[in-house]
Parts: structure tokens; sequence; C-alpha cells
């Protein structure tokens, strides 16, 4: 058997495990090296190579075969020839290193190579005596008795060196290098010589390493520098799949990863995934799916520790405390390290078969057995318990004070090679609830993170108060952000602002959250809630869902992490039952919902019991949206009782079916908690005169800024109290829609008498209300009068119009006689006026003069005028184009859909532009009989940069 085949036979031999478990690998990720002055320097604690949390913008590089990194290039020079590979502890080096092996020993790559020799740091410790490196090889693989100088110096022969950070000897590149691999020379003496090229110059070396030893070669002597990246998002899951196989109880498992912004990105590193996984696996967790409890990873740690305490309690607490004795020592434990703490071999190894997530058992060169933790993570945890078991002794006081100079003492440490250990020192603090969260520890520990926030070297500080309370910080910063004062005092408002920046981004905070059309389905929101609970908007609206969702809602709503004030379930198929699973969520102390809208989902009276109940608890939800839903009186009946305690600010019941009895049970419940409401809608619900009436008399409606009344089946008999509202000095009243009533000229009068008489109200609607010319009338004195301002109690000099900014009052026969009428009031000096809707209003050419004199007045501020349904017609096209052509006129906005004009009409429309280019932006024409020669010449003018239009809206009758 030749030497190749003899090789090859031994390294299929040596990875025959990781054969086995191939179907459970996935496939590791590489990448060169990212040397940018934002990454963290090679002495950092290893945690800060993965954690890409700070507001660094940290560079990805883009992954790459691992044949590409390791192909045989013949460009080597002697000072520069060595591979590296960089990675955290467990992030599949060794891994990586053995597959490669395994490939290239089972003929399935890599053919360039012709010896393949890997070997182990840690094993090469236990050669003490001084041999060459063809007997070195030979103690690693003894079938290769053949081996010798000329075969190693032919090409495709590699050295491969695993785990740099447990070699015990010291790398000495300032010695003379070995030259002859048969002449005897020490371990160390011989990996630096290979390193250098000296000895075998046309091999090639690759080496791995934690960054934390590899300054122990100098950097010239590396050809490629390269790491190994962790788990990408998409093989954690599939990780955590591969070990739980009941897929309710991995969807939870993947969620409470997700939730934990620094689990997040932890379980990139396959040993904490695997504990992870490992410590959810269980039944029980399929129960209450959706209940999402964030997990710290000091829990993490203590429930997987908690699986041998009962049985191993006295092998596992030896164990802390060697943790505690190796803190910053190698990884690899000898027996010798065992027997410092009173462990033997035997304990050890029956240990590690219990419980292989805390530590691991290898055997190695001559039969020998070490021991390495699970992962450093591991180690930091147990020692952390160890250091808070000699703490805790000394009472609450002592132990505060203790721990205040640990804090101090990892700051000092700008390696943070403990940053870890403090972290785990705090969680355990909450674990063992040893103190509260107001302790002089938490207050001194927020004031160190804040008066240092612009450094990203703070960030272990705030890991630590998260690992103690993941809301940590969190209430300052809301604190700050509603009243502008903080909570801790001494800080500047740029450090507030750095802290909330801070926080946003670590947690991942989104401001909406919106699932693509394609995808809109229960399924895939339900694999979207932590990414829900993480935003602060989700807009769900027409979204496919069902009751199916509403549970894992609910959880989210409860939820104390979660950031969630605004949920839009508007037009799904939600049922009461799903109504009510949400109001669990909503009730929920924790909730910090302030808007919920349920627009069209088939919620019925049943559910307004359960939303009642909730207006009772909640003290967040300021908005409550049911429009289109079959509520009815006995719905409004129910729902009136939380009303009467609820601090709702927004109350929309549009389209519910609520009559006479269901806006009396409104109008109870508004008057015995008048304080808080200020938009109510109303509309689409036949409540008359005798419920409006009720309403108006025991709630003050001049309290709203927004009142929604359209359709309601209101007449003039309605308009006295509105009227009043709106004459009342006090009134907030913004936006009046009550359009589609019968409310005629003599309620419109009244509406009117209250508006000049005094009126802030700067929305009016009243389209499709039975108005003719003579309600104009009372429209012009509106519009012509000034009113003198108040400021408190002091009256302002200035005078000044009804602040009415937008006036709909289309669908009305106000005729030519009406609109001539009003159009005084648009050169009123003092007007507001911007939008003005005249559609359908039965007008002709007559009024078109007087229209254009008040759109071309130097006061007239209308930008928004729509005239569509008239019957203009060319002629009054003319007349109104002489306004339209002042550069005093600043419509920008004209729609005239409908009104009979033809060819001649865009002549006066073209020659208005060209005189008065800079203000049209929107023109809309469609439904008049126009020539495609017509639309050709508008578009000309839309093209060109000489004009202000940017949209036309046009088709050929």
């Amino acid at each position: 058997m030749d030497l190749q085949t003899c090789l090859k036979t031994s390294l299929r031999s040596k990875y025959q495990k990781l054969k086995e478990a191939e179907k459970s690998l996935l496939p590791l990720r590489i990448c060169y090296q990212n040397n940018d002055s934002t990454s963290p320097t090679w002495s950092s604690h290893q945690f800060r190579h993965v954690d890409f949390s700070s507001l660094a913008a940290h560079f990805l590089s883009v992954c790459v075969p691992l044949t590409d990194v390791l192909s045989s290039d013949r460009r080597l020079f002697i000072s520069n020839r060595a591979i590296l590979t960089l990675g955290v502890d467990g992030i599949g080096k060794t891994t990586m290193v053995q597959r490669f092996a395994l490939d290239w020993a089972e003929d399935r790559g890599h053919g360039d190579i012709h010896f393949l020799f890997v070997l182990n740091f840690w094993e090469l410790n236990l050669l003490k005596h001084k041999l060459s490196l063809i007997e070195l090889l030979q103690t690693f693989y003894p079938d290769l008795k053949g081996l010798n100088a000329s075969s190693l110096k032919r090409d495709g022969v590699w050295f491969v060196f695993d785990g740099l950070d447990e070699f015990n000897l010291t790398l000495d590149f300032s010695r003379p290098a070995a030259r002859d691999v048969s002449e005897a020379s020490t371990v160390d003496h011989l990996i630096t010589s290979l390193i250098k090229g000296s000895l075998l110059p046309g091999a090639h070396v690759w080496i791995t390493s934690r960054y934390s030893a590899v300054r122990r070669i100098p950097r010239n002597y590396f050809f490629k520098e390269t790491e190994v990246l962790g788990f990408s998002d998409a093989q954690k899951e599939r990780h955590i799949r591969t070990l739980i196989d009941n897929e309710d109880v991995a969807c939870k498992a993947i969620d409470r990863m997700k939730l934990s912004s620094s689990l997040t990105f932890l379980c990139q590193i396959p040993p904490i995934c695997t504990v992870m996984a490992n410590v959810l696996n269980n039944p029980l967790e399929a129960k209450n799916r959706f209940k999402l409890k964030p997990l710290t990873l000091t829990q993490i740690y203590t429930l997987a520790s908690s699986v041998v305490e009962a049985s191993n309690s006295g092998v596992l607490g030896k164990l802390k405390k060697l943790a505690l004795l190796r803190m910053g020592e190698g990884s690899v434990i000898y027996e010798e390290d065992l027997l410092k703490t009173g462990i033997t071999v035997e304990e050890a190894s029956a240990f590690s078969k219990e419980c292989p997530l805390l530590l691991r058992e290898d055997s190695g060169l001559h039969g020998t057995t070490v021991f390495r933790f699970g992962h450093v993570s591991a180690q930091e945890f147990l020692a952390a318990s160890a250091k808070l078991d000699e703490l805790q002794v000394l009472g609450t006081a002592s132990l505060s004070e203790s721990c205040r100079r640990l804090v101090d003492e990892v700051r000092e440490d700008v390696n943070g090679k403990w940053d870890v250990f403090l972290q785990f020192i705090f969680g355990l603090i909450k674990e063992r609830s040893l103190l509260g969260p107001n302790d002089e520890l938490f207050v001194y520990t927020k004031s160190m993170f804040l008066q240092n926030i612009l450094f990203d070297e703070v960030d272990p500080l705030l890991n630590c108060l998260r690992e103690y309370d993941p809301q940590a910080l969190r209430t300052e910063a809301e604190y700050y952000l509603k009243y502008d004062r903080a909570l801790i005092h001494g800080f500047l408002p740029i450090q507030w602002h750095v802290l909330i920046q801070r926080l946003t981004h670590l947690d991942g905070l989104e401001e909406h959250f919106k699932m693509p059309v394609t995808e809109r389905c229960d399924d895939n929101l339900l694999r979207q809630i932590p990414t829900v609970l993480k935003s602060s908007k989700a807009m769900l609206r027409f979204s496919n869902l069902t009751d199916k969702s509403c549970e894992a809602l609910a959880a989210v709503l409860s939820t104390r992490e979660s950031n969630l004030t605004e949920l839009d379930l508007g037009y799904n198929s939600i049922s009461d039952y799903g109504a009510a699973l949400l109001v669990e969520g909503l009730a929920d102390r924790n909730c910090r919902l302030k808007s919920l809208r349920l627009q069209c989902c088939r919620v019925t009276s049943l559910s307004c019991k359960d939303l009642a109940d909730a207006l009772f608890v909640t003290k967040t939800l300021q908005e409550l949206d049911l429009s289109r839903n079959e509520i009815g009186d006995e719905g409004m009946f129910q729902l009136s009782e939380g009303l009467k305690v609820a601090q709702l600010e927004t109350l929309k019941l549009s389209q519910c079916n609520i009559e006479k009895q269901g806006c009396w049970d409104l109008a109870a419940a508004l008057q015995e908690n008048p304080k808080h409401l200020r938009v109510l809608d109303l509309s689409s619900n036949m409540v008359g005169d005798d419920g409006a009436n009720e309403l108006f008399e025991k709630f003050d409606i001049s309290r709203l800024k927004k009142l929604e009344m359209y359709h309601c089946g209101l007449t003039a008999l309605s308009c006295g109290l509105i009227g009043e509202a709106l004459k009342s000095e006090t009134s907030a009243l913004v936006e009046l829609n009550v359009s589609n009533n019968s409310l005629k000229d003599a309620g419109f009068r009244v509406m009117c008498e209250g508006m000049y008489a005094w009126c802030s109200l700067e929305k009016l609607n009243v389209s499709r209300c039975g108005i003719t010319d003579k309600g104009c009338i009372y429209l012009a004195k509106v519009l012509c009068t000034v009113s003198q301002l108040y400021q408190g109690w002091v009256r302002k000099r200035n005078w000044q119009a009804v602040e009415l900014k937008e006036l709909d009052i289309s669908m009305n026969r106000l005729g030519d006689r009406g609109v001539k009428e009003v159009s005084p009031g648009l050169e009123n000096p003092y007007s507001h006026l911007t939008t003005l809707n005249l559609s359908r209003c039965g007008l002709t050419d007559d009024c078109c003069a007087e229209l254009a004199s008040g759109l071309a007045s130097m006061e007239s501020v209308v930008s928004d005028l729509d005239l569509s349904g008239n019957d203009l017609q060319d002629k009054g096209m003319k007349k109104l184009c002489a306004g339209l052509k002042n550069p005093q006129c600043k419509v920008e906005k004209l729609s005239l859909r409908s009104c009979g004009l033809t060819s001649k009409s865009v002549q006066f429309l073209t020659s208005a532009l060209k005189s008065n280019p800079s203000h049209l932006e929107e023109l809309h024409l469609m439904g008049n009989k126009l020539e495609d020669t017509d639309i050709s010449v508008l578009m000309d003018l839309k093209t060109c940069q000489k004009y202000s239009l940017c949209v036309l809206d046009v088709s050929v009758d």
C-alpha cells in the first residue's frame, strides 16, 4: 500500500464519526478576513466578533468555497505563505478541518493534494522531547513507515495545524530555522520553520485559531487570512429543527431565539444554538404555542445545568470552581488541572456523558484523555456562578459593593475578556433574586453606561443590564421621549438620544410591519411573529388572516418586550372567537397597544362584552375602530359599559347598524366619561335626529376635534346643537362631516350662523345635503366674515376670516346663482380656503365669470378646485380660463371631469397655462369630448419643463 493510500485510510478511520453525523451537519461558511477599522480587535472578547448589534457598521465579506481558499497557488513566497482561518470558539473551525480531510481521504475533491497531514495543537503539547519532522508525522500516522525527505518535497503537500489557541509552547520566529526534515528539534521549532518556509519550502500550511491567539504568528507570514462565519438565519432554524422533532416546539424555540437580540447573534455559534435547542426541547413547550417569553443566555445555561445538578451536584460545584480558576487560561483541561479542584478523570468522564453541553471529553495521542468546557460561554457561566457563590455569603450590601468593583475591573480591561463573565453575574443575580432592580449596583452601571455612551466599548455594560432585565434603560428612554426629562439625572440630551438609537438598533426595532401582497396568509404571519413584536406598527389589513393568527397576536400584545403600539387588522376574516383571543392580549397589564383597528372583520355584539371588559383594564388604548361590523344596538349597549371608564381618544363605529337606542347608550357613556374622546365616527348608522340630539345634549361635541356623521338620517332638527357647538369660543372642532343628510337650507343656515359667530372649523363636508342657492347666502356670509381672535384672554390685534380651509359642498342644487353668491368670499383678504369642491352642483357657464374673478384675486388662496359633473361647456371654460391665466391665480389642482368640454376648451386651457405656467400641477379632464390631437397638445405641456403640470388625467368620451 503506497503512502498516500495509507494516509487516506488513517484519516477515514480517524474521522469516521464525522461521516456518520454528516446528515445533521450544516454547510460551514468561510470568507476572507475583514480588516476594516470598525472590526473588533483580535484581542477582544470573541463574542464581539459575532455581535453586530453595536452602532458601528460592520462589513461582512462574501462567502467563498473552501476549495478557493485552499487552492494550491504556485506564487508562494518564503516570507508570506501560510493560510490563516480565524473563528470564535465553537464556530466550526475543527469541523471544517475534519470535513476537508475526510473529503480528501474519500476522493471527494481536492485532487491536487498529494499528502494531507492534520495535526491538533493540543496533541502537539504532549510531545516534550526533540524529534524530526518525519518522526513527528509518524508519531501521529504510524502506518507511514516509508515516509522520507523525497516524498515530502514533492508538490501538493499540506500541513493543517488546528487550534493555535490550544498550543502551550511559545512560537519564536527569531530563532534560526530548521531546514532538514530528518533533523531533530523541538515541536515549536519545527512549526515555526514550516511556517517560515525554510523547512519544506514547497509545502502548504493551513492554521486555524481563535482571534485571541493569532498574534503569536507575525502577520507577514500569512498568505491568506480568512474567517469562519457562524450559522446564517436559515441555518439556525434548520439546526434547531434537526434537534427538535416536534414542529410546534421547534417553532417556539425559533421564536424565542428571535425575540432576544443577544441570542440571535450568539446562536450563530453552533454549540450555543445546540444548548438552546436542547433546553427548549420539551413537549410541554408545545402548549401555549404563542406565549412568548424571551430567554436570556443565563436562563438557558441555568436550565442546562439544572438537568445534572440533582445527580451530580458535587461534581458540578467542583467544576464551577475549576471554571473560575481557569478563566483566561487555555481551553484544554488535562488531568492535573482537574485534580486542582478534586475532580477525578472518571468523574469528569461520567459528567461529560451526562451533560456534554457543559463538559466535553476528547482523546488523542498516546491514549491521552482531555476535557473542554462545552463552550467558552459555558465556562464563563460556571465561573460566574462560582464567583457569586463566594460573594453571596457576604450579605446584600457587600454583594452590591463587590459587584460594583467587578464593573470597574471589567471596564478597565480594554480587551473585554471578562465581558460575558460579568454579564452572567448580572443574570445570576436576577435568577437568584439577590438584588432588587433599584439597587445601587444597577444605578451605578446605568450611570457608567450613559456617561460613556458615545463609545462602543461600554456596550458590554448594556448587555449586563439587559441580562438582569431585558427592558433595562427602556423605561428611562421612554420617559425621556414622553416628557423631555430624565429619570436619571446629570446627562445631556445627546446622551439620551444616542441611548434611544442604540436600543432601537440593538433590539432590531422597525417602524412598520407589512407582509408582501403575495405572502399574505396566517402561516406566513405566524412565522414572523418575532418581527411583529419588534415593530411599532403592524399593518395587516387585507392580509387573508383568520382566527388562527389571533392567538399569536394576543401573545405579542401581552408580552412585556413587545414594541407594538398600532395594530390594523381591517378586512380580515376574524370572527368573535378571534376577537376574544385578541382581547385577552389587550387586557394584559403588559399590553402597550394604542390603536386597534378591526374594520370589516365579522365582529358582532358578542365581542363587544369582551372589548368592554378590556376597556376597563387597559390604560394605553387610545384608538378603537370597529367600523363595518354588525354590532347593532345590542353591541353598542355592551361596549358603552367599557366606554364609561375608557381613555379612548378615537372611536370609529361607521356602518355598524347602530340606531337610536345604541346612540342613546353611547351618549350616556360619554356623558359619564367626557374627558378623553377627540374623534368620533358614527357615519352610515341611522341614528336619526332623536339619537343625534341625545348625543349632542349629553356630550359636548365642541370637545371633539373631528366628528363624522355621514348618512345618519339627520335633518335640520339636528343642526341647532351642531351650530351651538361651532359657536362656542372654546370649540376644538376642526373637522365636521355631515354629508348625505337631509339638512337642507334651514339646517345649513343654523350651522353657518354658528360658523360666522365664532368658529375654528377647518374642514367641512356638507355634500349631498339638499342645499340650494338660498343656503349659499349663509355660506357667503361665512366666507366673507372676519373674526377677532383671542389668545387666552388677550385679544389679538389682527383680524382674519374663519379658519375654514377645505369645503365640500358637492352634489347640492346650488346652481349658478348659488356660486355667484359664494364667489366674493374667495376675495376675502383673510381667507384660508384652499380646497373647494363644487362638483355636480348644477352649474353652467353663467357663473364662471364670477368664479374666475374670485380665483384671479390676489387674496384668493384656493389651490384645489373641483367643478366636475357641471355643464360648463366651452363657453364656461373660456370664462374660467380668464381667471386661470392671471398669474395671481394659485390653483394647483383642477378637476373638470364630464363638463361637456371639446377641443376649444383645450385651446383656452393651453393659453391660460402659457400665461400662468408655474401653478397648475394636476389637471383632470376625463369624460369630456376631446380629440387625440387635443390630448397630444396637453401631453406636450406636461413634458415641457417650463410648465408645472405633472399629472394629466384625460380620455376620449
